[in-house]
């Protein structure tokens, strides 16, 4: 089965069969459902999160299942493996009983971390961002203090914990990691500032010069530059390409064409050198204050790269802003404000080329949950992400 059709049976009503027989060894038998999240990594696999309303021996229970086409080896508590239609192998789970990120059911229990952080009975806890089978990130509050959970796959925390520390040894305004009493478990403190996004929507973030992101990038000790590299979102363009495709199947030539123009300028315009860079650098890892950057999130892409990927983040997701709320209104005038200052560090055809790469990387996540008819709102939401692309590219 293709990708396009693993989405659209995690998406239909095809996949109920699978939810049922999942429901009842995992939960009880299943009475209501509705999909609440969609993750397509390209070449690695689709999964679904739902809503499910089960019945049990001591009455209904509410929770959520996971279903997943990506395939890998091993057998995992709380789990379930069964066959979808066709024949298409599945792997099911019951949130927060990930297979892979073993410290989720911790992290997901407000007593545990209650004590385990602030000596009480009961933390509040906020899930802010939950990747299956790769990250979840939680707020937890008590005792009128607040902390950041990170939860990664075994043996993922150390690395990452470095790079706090290598960061903030630069003076980077990065998060402060705690001790953590789970080994999978990044425990921080939260950093200041206002959320760049916010400042976008009030004014384009007016007080934020360009300048100021170029130099933060280039602060970065160069000593990351020995860590494990990560290739930048651009360099996987024909498999974002797919995941694209799968989202607006009636303009897969389309795409495949800019996927081809974006590879062709990548290869033959210079990148510039290799240096220390974010990763993921964009408005939404980003908290400001007074013009000031004042905290950088997500390090996990710290590493040696090319400056221009970092900026090249930056535009594209700043450019699909007005596709994702109306209310950024003033973000083309600050698109124009940043591209142009970019543009005069860094080569400017590299740049655009690659600011189109990341924003082919974004079409897909406009497909929004349980919405599959023609006339829904995601799929003009995905278009006019794919013309910010083509125009990167002059089309």
């Amino acid at each position: 089965m293709t990708e396009a059709g693993e989405v659209s049976l995690l998406e239909g009503p095809a996949v109920e069969p699978a939810l049922a027989t999942a429901a009842a060894q995992l939960i009880g038998r299943l009475e209501q459902w509705s999909l609440r999240g969609m993750h397509h990594r390209p070449g690695a696999g689709v999964t679904g999160i739902y809503a499910v309303r089960c019945r049990t021996p001591d009455g209904q229970l509410e929770g959520f299942l996971c279903l997943t086409t990506r395939t890998f080896e091993g057998t995992f508590p709380r789990s379930v493996r069964l066959r979808g239609p066709g024949g298409i192998a599945l792997l099911a789970w019951s949130h927060p009983n990930d297979p892979l990120l073993p410290d989720l059911a911790w992290a997901c229990d407000a007593n545990s971390v209650g004590a385990a952080l602030f000596g009480v009975r009961a933390a509040k806890l906020t899930t802010l961002g939950y990747r299956p089978m790769r990250r979840a990130v939680l707020r937890a509050e008590g005792a009128g203090e607040t902390r950041f959970l990170k939860v990664l796959r075994q043996d993922h925390v150390a690395p990452l914990r470095r790079r706090h520390e290598l960061l903030l040894d630069a003076g980077i305004p990065v998060p402060q990691p705690l001790t953590s009493p789970r080994k999978d478990v990044l425990v921080t403190m939260p950093a200041k500032g206002t959320p760049l996004a916010s400042r976008l929507m009030l004014d384009g973030a007016a007080d934020l010069a360009p300048r100021t992101l170029i130099d933060l990038l280039e602060r970065l000790p160069q000593g990351a530059r020995n860590l494990s590299a990560r290739p930048p979102w651009s360099a996987r363009v024909r498999d974002y390409a797919r995941a694209a495709t799968a989202a607006l199947p009636a303009e897969s030539a389309r795409i495949a064409e800019l996927a081809v123009r974006v590879e062709g300028v990548i290869r033959t315009e210079p990148a510039g050198p290799v240096v220390a860079t974010h990763g993921d650098f964009y408005e939404g890892n980003l908290l400001i204050e007074n013009g000031q950057v004042t905290g950088v999130l997500d390090l996990d892409g710290v590493g040696p790269g090319h400056l221009v990927d970092d900026l090249a983040c930056f535009l594209a997701h700043l450019a699909v802003l007005p596709c994702v709320d109306e209310r950024y209104v003033h973000v083309p005038g600050a698109l124009t404000r940043f591209q142009g200052a970019f543009e005069e560090r860094v080569e400017a055809s590299a740049l655009r080329a690659r600011t189109a790469g990341v924003v082919m990387t974004l079409i897909a996540g406009a497909r929004k949950p349980g919405q599959n008819q023609p006339d829904d709102g995601w799929r003009a939401d995905a278009l006019r992400r794919l013309r910010v692309a083509e125009h990167f590219l002059g089309s």
